[in-house]
């Protein structure tokens, strides 16, 4: 058979089933190039692929959507709603930051701003409390964070109404104590 100088200075075979041969050779030159490329990290400079299904077409490209607590935090911290929802968590998870015998006796009321403001069975827990609020307040800023809550204020129960019926004398009331 007679051979024939081509491009690239091969020489090839006019016709017959040496010219497959010389195709499929020519074949995996190319592909043994290819992946000689890849593996030096060059694939996406060379040839730009894209992958198709089987019936040709282009595969749709994957979304990188955000996670819904990704969205939801980036929302608070832009409506500026973290300090409300961290005293929200205070006022919910207070038996959890003091104790549960503690929490039994005592019962979160408000928060004006940064104060706590906690009402108490009695004046002897209010007084124990009072003693133990920087040790508190450092319980709150380790869960929920500094400059949520500043101060606590520790209320002892509130003494009963003397003043019953339409008719009142005006006067300091009885001189007791309660609690």
């Amino acid at each position: 058979m007679e051979q024939v100088k081509r491009r690239g200075g091969k020489n090839m075979p006019r016709q017959g089933e040496g010219s497959r041969r010389i195709v499929k050779e020519r074949r995996d030159d190319r592909r043994a190039s290819i992946s000689g490329i890849e593996k030096m990290g060059l694939s996406s400079r060379v040839r730009n692929y894209q992958k198709t299904g089987r019936d040709g077409r282009p595969l749709p490209k994957k979304r990188q959507l955000p996670t819904i607590g990704n969205v939801l935090d980036s929302l608070i911290h832009s409506e500026g709603w973290a300090p409300k929802l961290a005293r929200g968590w205070v006022m919910e998870h207070w038996p959890d930051l003091v104790g549960p015998k503690i929490a039994e006796h005592t019962t979160v009321e408000m928060f004006k701003e940064t104060t706590l403001i906690i009402s108490c069975d009695s004046t002897a827990w209010a007084s124990n409390l009072r003693l133990m609020q920087k040790k508190i307040l450092q319980n709150i800023a380790e869960k929920v964070g500094p400059d949520i809550v500043t101060t606590l204020h520790f209320y002892g129960p509130n003494a009963p109404s003397w003043r019953k019926g339409r008719l009142h004398v005006k006067g300091r009331g009885p001189r007791d104590t309660y609690g």
